[in-house]
């Protein structure tokens, strides 16, 4: 017995130095490595792996490149003959790869661009990619190589940081304005010292947090996530979120994303001219504030129904869409039929920089809703021009009777205003 564990323990450890020497010699076969580094230079993969397990996970049938996945990392086959890659993404089958041929750097031949898993979120299932350039050459040989480059997280941020001159902050003309300005790193942006507005480069303006009614101050902001995506004319796009911190909450805000594209030229990525821009997110879009008009216009619409019935005279559910067009300037309607607290308002009146609703006599507004910020005017719902145009509010006191005034965060023209909806109570 004890003369077999001692041959039992002298094949453990010799299985086990085997597989140190193994490891220690080929190391992780998918390790990443820096941005816009040379991954490897690949010929005709050796026959070890031409026979061993795989996976086909993508191909260009019509231009003859398959990807498979090995036993050793990645293998592309191209006219019959098999190149291998050890040091690509170890998640490069949790998708198919999206593959694509095409003169990415001008010079008069195509190159083969594979998009792959870089990174998931166990927690969310959330996906984050890099980009592989695969660019052709003769070897010493005479055969057929690749130089593959890598565009990745780090790329991104280095573009980003050493590229792009990007300054954010609040403007001094309308606190609910976040700017996003950007430049050429080696050129400055210049502002309007009243509003604050950036003068040069590319601007865009996305909407502040607000905090018991009242928007935040703006204090600092950082990069969140970088995502790859090749877009429907073999561009390289990259999304960049911008996330903002203030100084009134702890909430972090992501205020929108950074985009611009890649040119491909002497082996390095570098940012496409002309290309960047900042997109608002969804729930944070908002107006060009540098689009203003001083043109004055007005529109009135009168309650004609005169009942005061109701025990209850606190005005604090609005929600009405008044039947507003730029070719009307007037008009008589009876809010009787409204199901909301509209019916206690006897006038409203909407300029280019303001709306007031005033209350029918005997009855106030909810002062809490004023103070949470709980309002908004929302303009052309449902349309790529729909903003909350609502900025501040306040109760005055006009001949003995409530009026509710609700700023703009601008002076609007009258053709960007189609429709036009009323929430007090109600964002």
């Amino acid at each position: 017995m004890k003369y077999f564990l001692r041959v039992l323990f002298t094949l453990v450890l010799a299985v086990a130095v085997v597989f140190g020497v193994y490891y220690y010699t080929n190391g992780n076969p998918f390790e990443q490595t820096g941005s816009n580094e040379i991954l490897t230079t690949a010929s005709q993969a050796p026959a070890t792996e031409k026979n061993s397990n795989r996976e086909l996970i993508a191909s260009l049938p019509k231009q003859g490149y398959y990807l498979y996945k090995g036993s050793k990392g990645a293998i592309l086959v191209h006219n019959k003959k098999e190149f291998e890659f050890n040091n690509w993404s170890k998640l490069i089958d949790v998708e198919e790869p999206k593959m694509y041929l095409t003169d990415f750097d001008g010079d008069g031949s195509k190159e083969l661009l594979i998009r792959v898993v870089a990174t998931k979120n166990e927690t969310t299932g959330e996906l984050l990619y890099e980009v592989y350039m695969l660019k052709s050459k003769t070897d010493e040989n005479g055969e057929e190589a690749f130089d593959v480059f890598a565009a990745n997280q780090a790329t991104w941020e280095e573009i980003v940081n050493n590229q792009i001159r990007i300054e954010i902050g609040q403007l001094k003309s309308c606190k609910k304005f976040i700017q996003v300005s950007m430049n050429n790193k080696s050129e400055t942006i210049n502002y309007d010292e009243e509003t604050g507005i950036a003068a040069d480069g590319f601007s865009g303006y996305a909407r502040a947090l607000q905090e018991k009614g009242s928007y935040c101050t703006f204090q600092s902001w950082s990069k969140g996530r970088g995502v790859y995506t090749v877009n429907k004319k073999k561009e390289i796009c990259i999304a960049v979120d911008v996330n903002v911190q203030y100084s009134e909450t702890e909430s972090l805000q992501t205020i929108g994303h950074i985009n611009f594209k890649l040119d491909f030229k002497d082996g390095k990525f570098i940012v496409k001219n002309q290309t960047m821009n900042f997109a608002a997110d969804k729930a944070y879009k908002i107006s060009d504030p540098r689009s203003t008009s001083a043109e004055a216009w007005n529109y009135t619409e009168t309650n004609t129904d005169a009942s005061l019935d109701g025990a209850d005279k606190i005005i604090d559910w609005i929600k009405y869409k008044p039947q507003y067009s730029a070719d009307i300037a007037t008009q008589m309607l009876s809010f009787d039929e409204e199901q909301t607290d509209i019916r206690s308002i006897s006038k409203i009146y909407m300029t280019n920089s303001f709306i007031e609703l005033t209350a029918k006599n005997g009855f106030t507004f909810a002062e809490q809703n004023v103070e949470n910020g709980d309002y908004s005017i929302v303009i052309n719902r449902g349309s790529d021009n729909e903003y909350d145009i609502a900025y501040t509010a306040k109760i005055l006191e006009v001949n003995g009777t409530q009026v509710l005034r609700i700023s703009f965060d601008k002076s609007y023209a009258q053709s960007e205003v189609h429709a036009v909806e009323i929430n007090f109570g109600a964002k």
